[in-house]
């Protein structure tokens, strides 16, 4: 299970319970190519979409927000979701697995030409993430467990379950 599938576990969770929220995956709100020549690597693009779909999402009653994003990059990519989603608390959560595993899920979920890139890429981040800081990260360990126990854990130690 990766991060779409624990958010969706977690929407479900939450649904269940009657408390309103939106479920917004970031990967689809710059899916465009090419990419603007004014913002190559399309965060100006991604910000403005995801105020655009947060203010529409709020005003239809959403409380709060699970967002789905590879966060590469917290330090630098924290400051433009918070010009999005202005006066959000934020909890940066970020899901483990071991490389095996990792790959694994690639190959079942990339059944097109995309394969060998989504690998490498997915690799290259998880080290990269593992070599941050995560003072400031709830991390869990998704290898051992399953989707609706990582949903239900992350609802809790976020204080969204209580």
């Amino acid at each position: 299970m990766g991060k779409t599938t624990v958010a969706f576990e977690m929407s479900r969770q939450l649904e269940a319970t009657g408390l309103g929220h939106a479920l917004v995956d970031m990967d689809e709100l710059d899916r465009i190519f090419p990419a603007p020549p004014a913002d190559p690597h399309k965060t100006q693009l991604t910000r403005r979409n995801l105020a655009a779909v947060w203010a529409n999402l709020r005003d239809a009653g959403a409380q709060r927000l699970i967002l789905t994003m590879v966060a590469a990059f917290p330090d630098y990519e924290l400051p433009h979701i918070r010009e999005a989603v202005p006066n959000a608390a934020i909890t940066v959560v970020r899901l483990h697995a071991s490389e095996e595993v990792l790959l694994e899920r690639v190959r079942r979920r990339e059944v097109g030409s995309g394969l060998e890139y989504q690998a490498r890429r997915s690799v290259e981040q998880a080290h990269l993430m593992a070599h941050q800081s995560t003072e400031s990260v709830l991390t869990v360990n998704t290898s051992e467990q399953s989707v609706a126990d990582v949903a239900g854990d992350i609802l809790r130690r976020t204080g969204w379950s209580d």
